[in-house]
């Protein structure tokens, strides 16, 4: 169970957005946190496994999420995202890179193809960079910002 304050002021509940939250880590990191009272923006580049986990959480009981659209390899979907929730808020309090693959495996470094280490480093590294830099002025909005990376053996 993810631990943490859930205010700053009265009565004013905090905004996430977790990127890749579609399934994994993140539709449970999401879970937990609508859960504390944040409001979740589910980030995710495919619409149906989306608006999917949206139904999941809201069948559970969970309705201080929404769907938003955001692939963290394309800096106009970026972009339109950032865009899209300075309309439904004043502020972001929580950014959670959480987007990454895999890649085909295995990855030995003596044969792996290099197309194959470009779209992991396209997505795991240069996704969660450029997302950051893109929602920072949402952030910088914040009383209390938080900038999450999440990582896992397979990442760099």
């Amino acid at each position: 169970m993810i631990k943490g304050r859930l205010f700053y002021k009265k009565n004013e509940m905090k905004t996430v957005l977790i990127t890749g939250a579609n399934k994994g880590i993140g539709f449970e990191t999401a879970k937990q946190l609508a859960q504390l009272g944040y409001f979740v923006y589910l980030g995710s580049r495919d619409k149906i496994k989306g608006l999917d986990a949206i139904t999941r959480l809201k069948e559970s009981g969970i309705s201080t999420v929404e769907w938003i659209d955001i692939d963290v390899t394309d800096i106009n979907s970026i972009k339109q995202a950032q865009q899209e929730l300075e309309t439904k808020v004043e502020a972001l309090d929580v950014l959670i890179n959480n987007a990454g693959i895999a890649g085909e495996q295995p990855q030995n470094i003596s044969a792996v193809e290099m197309e194959n280490l470009r779209k992991v480093f396209e997505t795991n590294f240069f996704g969660a960079v450029q997302t950051t830099q893109q929602f920072i002025s949402l952030l910088k909005r914040s009383t209390g910002p938080r900038i999450v990376n999440v990582s896992s053996e397979l990442g760099f």
